[in-house]
C-alpha cells in the first residue's frame, strides 16, 4: 500500500543481508531468503581442508571513488611549510613566511579575519602571530566551532634547521583543506579556523587567543578540533587526544567512523601536550587528531618526504563528518563538570628523554614501546620496541602520565633506573638521561 511506503523505508535498512522479504499488511516481516551465491567474483568456496588456489577474480578496483581532499595539495603545503628558510620558530625568518603563507591560503579559501581586518589581530600577548579566520555560519552566526593547527616549531640548534613537517605542516596542511572545503559548503554554526603560533612554548598561542575572548564568546563555542602531528599515519588507527572533555565525544566518532569506515582509538590517557588543553581549561570540549609518535618528532630528520598525504585525506574525510554534525543543529556539546572536566596544569617541561616512543593504543599498565630511537639512552640497553616500563627509579608508572611526571623532576645527565617487562619477564636497566 502507498502509504506504508514511509515505514518500508524505515525498515528496508535493517534487512540488508536478505535477497528478498514478505511483509504482511501491517509491514511485519512474514518471510525472508537468500538466493544461493553462483560464480560470482565475490565469494570463494572452500571445500573441506583442501588447498585452496588464489581466487583468479581477485583484481586490484578499476577505480577509487574520488576524495573532496586533495593529496597533491596537502604534500605541497607540507613541502612549503618545512621549507622555511630558518625554520617556524618565532624569530626566524620562516616564521613570518609561515604566517604569511596560511593567511595567503586563508583568504583564497573565502575566509574572512577572525577580528577586524587584519588576520593576526584579536590576540591579548603581544608578538604573538597566530592566524586567525572566520567563516560566518548559515543561519547560527553567533555559535562556533574552532578548526585549528599550530604552524610554529622549534629554532634551529648547533645549525640544524628543524623542518617539522609532521609536527605540525602536517597539521596545517589538513586544516588549509579544510577552509577550501567549508568556504564552498557553510555550515549553520560559524566556523573559526585558527594557525596558533607558540604551541612549543607552552600553548601560548592558544591561550592567548581564549583570554581576549568576552566570556558570552567562548560560551557560544560548541566545540574545538585541534589537529597536531598528523602526518604519519601509514595505515595505523587515527588517534584521538581529550575524548574524556564530553560524554558524547564516543558516541560522535563511532557515528563517523561508522560512516567513514575509518579506524580510530580514544585515547584514554590524559595527556597535556597540545593546544585542545587550551580549550577543555575554559570549559571547551576539545580534541586533538594524531597520527602517533615517531622516532622524528622534535628531530631534524622530520621532512616531507616521510609524509603521508593519503592518510591526511582520510582523517579530513574522518574530521568532516564530525564537523557537519558539530557546526550544524544539533544540540550543544555537553559542558565537563568539576573533576571529571579537569586539566591539570602541565607544570615544568620535561628537559630529558630516554628515546622511548610510545605506543599511545596500549592500555595496560605501563608504557609500551611503539619504537625506540637509534643513538638514544634506552638504545643502549637491552630494552626494545614492544617492551613495557613499569617504573622509574622504583615509583610504579601505571601510565604516560607517571612516566612523564617522573622525568621531569630529572636532569640531563642523571642516571635513572628503570623497570620493564620484556615477553612478560620483569627486568631493570640503568641509562643516563639525555637532553629533549
Amino acid at each position: 500500500n502507498p502509504d506504508k511506503l514511509a515505514l518500508l523505508a524505515v525498515k528496508l535498512p535493517h534487512y540488508g543481508k536478505y535477497s528478498w522479504l514478505v511483509f504482511d499488511s501491517g509491514m511485519n516481516s512474514i518471510a525472508t531468503g537468500l538466493w544461493e551465491v553462483t560464480a560470482s567474483p565475490l565469494a570463494l568456496a572452500l571445500p573441506g581442508s583442501a588447498k585452496v588456489s588464489p581466487n583468479p577474480h581477485l583484481r586490484v578496483a578499476l577505480a577509487e571513488p574520488p576524495s573532496v581532499f586533495s593529496r597533491e595539495r596537502i604534500k605541497a603545503a607540507v613541502e612549503t611549510l618545512a621549507a622555511m628558510p630558518g625554520g617556524r620558530s618565532p624569530g626566524a625568518p620562516g616564521h613570518d613566511k609561515a604566517a604569511a603563507y596560511v593567511i595567503e591560503e586563508f583568504k583564497k579559501a573565502g575566509l574572512k579575519p577572525f577580528s577586524g581586518t587584519s588576520f593576526t589581530a584579536g590576540q591579548d600577548k603581544p608578538g604573538l602571530a597566530s592566524v586567525l579566520g572566520l567563516l560566518p555560519g548559515a543561519s547560527k552566526k553567533e555559535e562556533t566551532v574552532v578548526l585549528c593547527a599550530h604552524y610554529d616549531h622549534l629554532p634551529a640548534k648547533d645549525g640544524a634547521v628543524f623542518p617539522g613537517a609532521d609536527d605540525n605542516a602536517s597539521g596545517v596542511a589538513l586544516l588549509l583543506e579544510l577552509a577550501r572545503y567549508y568556504g564552498k559548503h557553510p555550515s549553520p554554526r560559524s566556523l573559526i579556523f585558527a594557525a596558533f603560533d607558540e604551541e612549543e612554548t607552552g600553548l601560548a598561542g592558544s591561550r592567548a587567543f581564549l583570554a581576549s575572548l568576552p566570556g558570552t564568546v567562548t560560551e557560544k563555542i560548541n566545540a574545538a578540533i585541534n589537529f597536531d602531528t598528523v602526518g604519519r599515519l601509514d595505515g595505523g588507527k587515527i588517534l584521538v587526544l581529550g575524548a574524556n572533555s564530553s560524554d558524547k565525544w564516543v558516541h560522535i566518532f563511532r557515528g563517523a567512523g561508522f560512516v567513514t569506515g575509518s579506524d580510530y582509538d580514544l585515547v584514554k590517557e590524559d595527556l597535556d601536550a597540545s593546544d585542545q588543553v587550551s580549550f577543555i581549561e575554559k570549559g571547551v570540549p576539545a580534541v586533538q587528531f594524531f597520527s602517533g609518535p615517531r622516532a622524528d618528532y622534535h628531530k631534524p630528520t622530520d621532512t616531507a618526504e616521510k609524509i603521508d598525504a593519503a592518510g591526511i585525506v582520510k582523517q579530513a574525510e574522518f574530521a568532516r563528518e564530525i564537523i557537519d554534525y558539530l557546526a550544524g543543529d544539533s544540540d550543544f556539546l555537553t559542558r565537563p563538570s568539576g573533576a571529571a572536566g579537569a586539566v591539570k596544569a602541565a607544570g615544568p617541561a620535561r628537559r630529558v628523554s630516554t628515546g622511548l616512543v610510545p605506543d599511545f593504543t596500549f592500555e595496560g599498565k605501563g608504557v609500551r614501546a611503539q619504537e625506540v630511537t637509534p643513538g638514544s639512552p634506552l638504545a643502549a640497553t637491552a630494552f626494545r620496541a614492544g617492551d613495557v616500563i613499569i617504573a622509574v627509579n622504583g615509583g610504579p608508572v601505571a601510565g604516560l602520565k607517571d612516566y612523564s611526571e617522573a622525568l621531569k623532576k630529572l636532569s640531563p645527565g642523571q642516571k635513572v633506573k628503570i623497570t620493564f617487562l620484556s615477553g612478560g619477564v620483569e627486568s631493570s636497566a640503568e641509562l643516563e638521561l639525555s637532553a629533549k
